[in-house]
């Protein structure tokens, strides 16, 4: 289990959501990749986990329009393409800050 991150900040000049993890790291994600990331079921097959949004997909200035805390243990935005369905947990998270482009 990922523990929840200290500090999130959305840098919307830069296009980039900060995360600041407990052990002091810092992860930059651009919002195009975490868009093109979304885990929902319009996003991803649910049976077979494949990728159907593709990065190639988003729009290069895709702004995140907001973001509601789930719990403890994820977050959900709102993109300016008008989805808002996918639920990003801090163990994915953690899990996509290796993929950064």
């Amino acid at each position: 289990m990922v523990d929840p991150p200290s500090n999130i900040r959305a840098h919307q000049a830069e296009q980039l959501l900060e995360i600041v993890w407990p052990d002091g790291a810092v992860n930059r994600f651009p919002y195009r990749f975490l868009r093109s990331e979304c885990p929902c079921a319009s996003c991803r097959d649910e049976w077979t986990g494949e990728r159907i949004i593709r990065i190639e997909h988003v729009r290069e200035d895709v702004k995140l329009a907001g973001m509601e805390m789930v719990g403890n243990y994820a977050v959900q935005p709102s993109w300016s393409d008008g989805h808002s369905s996918g639920i990003y947990t801090w163990e994915m998270l953690h899990n996509l800050a290796t993929e950064i482009p």
